[in-house]
């Protein structure tokens, strides 16, 4: 019954060339173990491979994993999770006294845009710094960056020392930075 459920169900054109297996005599059958194909081939010589990519179900974990996954801080290991503007503020707020603050959004590249053109950019908007892989620099220097390498640039949106009396200017500088 297992192997008849099978060949029912490959394609029309696949079940031409097999023939047909009659049903059991029987009105329910239970606890049938499904039937399943298996192809043998050669194994992969890329040292690389994982049962995902050999199997080819990496593609679909890949997404699974991203929309069922939970992110946590590498650093604290704590949940990481989407935010509002609002509860950002709400967070830095409570911060103690003095704390100084960096607000700072991801820098996107337009297509085919060097850092150079960026960051000329950055300047007619307004903006004075940017951080470099972890360094602060200022907009008006030249800032020697290696475009074959990946770097990790952001904008310096504000700085601020908390708790600010100007929760508004806060959270604008909050808001241009998810921008």
């Amino acid at each position: 019954e297992g192997q008849r459920r099978y060949v029912e169900s490959l394609s029309s054109y696949a079940r031409q060339f097999i023939r047909q297996l009659e049903k059991p005599p029987v009105d329910y059958v239970s606890g049938l173990s499904p039937a399943i194909s298996i192809e043998q081939r050669p194994g992969s010589r890329n040292p690389r491979s994982t049962v995902g990519t050999v199997t080819e179900v990496y593609d679909y974990l890949r997404v699974l994993w991203a929309r069922l996954g939970q992110r946590h801080c590498v650093d604290c290991g704590g949940r990481v999770g989407r935010q509002s503007a609002d509860e950002i503020v709400g967070r830095l707020q409570v911060l103690p006294e003095g704390t100084r603050v960096l607000v700072l959004g991801a820098l996107q590249l337009a297509r085919g845009e060097e850092y150079a053109e960026a960051f000329a950019r950055l300047r007619r908007e307004g903006y004075q710094r940017a951080r470099v892989d972890g360094e602060v620099h200022l907009l008006a220097d030249e800032i020697g960056i290696d475009r074959r390498r990946q770097h990790e640039v952001e904008v310096v949106v504000d700085r601020l020392a908390l708790p600010t009396e100007d929760r508004q200017r806060l959270a604008e500088a909050v808001e241009a930075a998810i921008r």
